[in-house]
């Protein structure tokens, strides 16, 4: 999996620099799942983001009655758990595999290291996380949900 052109290709990366590209590319980590796989669990404590490379996620959110409710589909340039970068806390849904799935993950810890040691990455990263979480939230209704 070519990391750079996944992160270059989705919508959170957009109109970030190269150089800046690259050095995400070095802290993140790529990871293949087989079909049915539960890459996290609601109530899970969140510690990365997930770029899908290429696939299909279901987004599930328990219901009050104990069953599951898919409330979304994700594939190839989507994001999951943008939030987790900033905060601590749990998942607020379930994504499972629902076929291979192919990622690109950044974790809270390597993401604070980053900022910690190159400022101007860090701002042009943070400028661009903003500006996808604000689309997201004029998104239809039901992609809200999946913000955290």
């Amino acid at each position: 999996m070519n990391t750079v052109k996944v992160l270059k290709e989705t919508g959170l990366f957009k109109g970030i620099d190269e150089r800046i590209i690259n050095i995400l590319a070095n802290i993140s980590e790529t990871a293949s799942v087989p079909a049915e796989t539960i890459i996290f669990a609601e109530g899970m404590q969140s510690d990365a983001m997930y770029i899908i490379a290429s696939g299909t996620v279901n987004v599930i959110k328990d219901t009050r009655d104990k069953t599951e409710s898919v409330i979304g589909e994700l594939s190839a340039g989507d994001v999951m758990g943008i939030l987790s970068l900033f905060r601590n806390g749990d998942r607020s849904v379930t994504v499972k595999a629902s076929g291979p799935v192919d990622l690109v993950t950044i974790t809270k810890e390597s993401f604070e290291k980053l900022v910690n040691n190159n400022i101007h990455a860090a701002y042009q990263i943070l400028l661009s996380i903003t500006q996808y979480v604000a689309n997201l939230l004029n998104a239809p209704e039901g992609l809200k949900e999946i913000i955290p």
